[in-house]
């Protein structure tokens, strides 16, 4: 049984790496294509070197959209609900 919850392990954070690179619009310290290489290559050691050094900001899938509002939030949005007159 533990044998088979590791496999599941290397093989879910396997899969994590690999969507989470093709997402990825611009990975740090490589190219997409090696980074794709490593994460299949090396199947525990690739991931855990896409998670600490290939990962845009080193989180949130590697896209630049931590910061944005929630549409109540938004001033934008709220400008746009307002009555006209």
């Amino acid at each position: 049984m533990p044998r088979f919850v590791l496999s599941v392990l290397i093989v879910g954070l396997s899969v994590y790496a690999f969507v989470d690179c093709l997402q990825t619009p611009n990975p740090k310290a490589l190219p997409k294509i090696v980074w794709i290489f490593i994460i299949v290559g090396l199947p525990i050691l690739g991931p855990v070197l896409w998670i600490l050094f290939g990962r845009a900001n080193g989180r949130g899938w590697g896209r630049d959209d931590d910061d944005v509002f929630a549409p109540d939030d938004d001033p934008s949005f709220l400008r746009d609900l307002s009555p006209k007159r």
